[in-house]
């Protein structure tokens, strides 16, 4: 059996990525067991994000984490993306880079969507016209709706922006999810076979676990990240187990064999 375990809200507490006090044990107890861990980060490139981690006292390598990052440069490369005007962070711009021509223009062939905290009216109206005059794809790097900041209060996520400019637009395409919960996603971190033996701790029910459940993986409910169990209430999902710790983590996985 496989641990999927989130990283934002679950190991690391705030956009610094300070951990929680139990993370360092918790993963300590994970590098004895098949584990990935995996995260809807869009604003650091796959080695950058690894690196913060390791400096903050969390060992792992580039092959224990999956962002959508990871993902998108085969996408673009799929779907013939040549050009793109990004929302997001510099540190995005610049790896993005590698693979299209960012531009600051509305003639190109796609908008990436992602986390941009200095998002402003400037960048929304050459993103929505990229769409509407140049016929650009919309591509959000996940399909987050919430997130919570650092001083604890929220702000759209890419998914939220991304559903915007495709209703302003009358985009008529569906919008890809490079992130979880997507079966694109997951497929790169589980076989097929895998799923009904595999375990995903997460403190998003509605980006991460309803998706997860409904491909047969079991789903654990962490309250230490941007939703409470009154939360969870409010909706009619139902996760398999629900922890309030790391260290109440460990204990279902071990009651569940991993």
């Amino acid at each position: 059996m496989k641990a999927l375990v989130d990283l934002d809200g679950v190991l690391v507490k705030d956009k610094e990525f300070n951990l929680f006090e139990d993370s360092k044990a918790f993963l300590s107890f994970l590098k004895a067991k098949d584990f990935m861990i995996l995260s809807n980060n869009s604003t650091r490139p796959p080695e950058e994000l690894v690196q913060i981690l390791n400096e903050k006292g969390l060992d792992i390598s580039l092959l224990d984490i999956l962002t959508p990052l990871k993902i998108i440069p085969e996408y673009l490369k799929e779907h013939g993306i040549k050009s793109s005007f990004v929302i997001g962070t510099e540190h995005l711009k610049t790896y993005l880079s590698k693979y299209v021509d960012v531009k600051d223009d509305i003639k190109v062939d796609s908008v990436i969507v992602a986390q941009d905290k200095y998002l402003n009216f400037d960048k929304l109206k050459k993103a929505i016209s990229a769409v509407f005059l140049n016929k650009a794809k919309i591509i959000p790097i996940n399909h987050s709706k919430i997130v919570k900041d650092s001083d604890g209060l929220y702000f759209q996520g890419s998914g939220s922006l991304a559903f915007m400019i495709k209703n302003a637009t009358d985009y008529k395409e569906d919008l890809p999810n490079l992130g979880k919960p997507s079966e694109l996603f997951f497929s790169k971190a589980l076989n097929k076979d895998e799923y009904q033996e595999s375990v995903i701790i997460s403190d998003d029910f509605h980006t991460d676990l309803m998706g997860a459940k409904a491909l047969g993986i079991k789903t654990i409910f962490i309250t230490t990240g941007k939703y409470k169990k009154e939360d969870l209430e409010k909706t009619d999902f139902k996760p398999d187990f629900i922890v309030d710790s790391l260290r109440q983590a460990e204990g279902v996985l071990l009651d569940l064999g991993i």
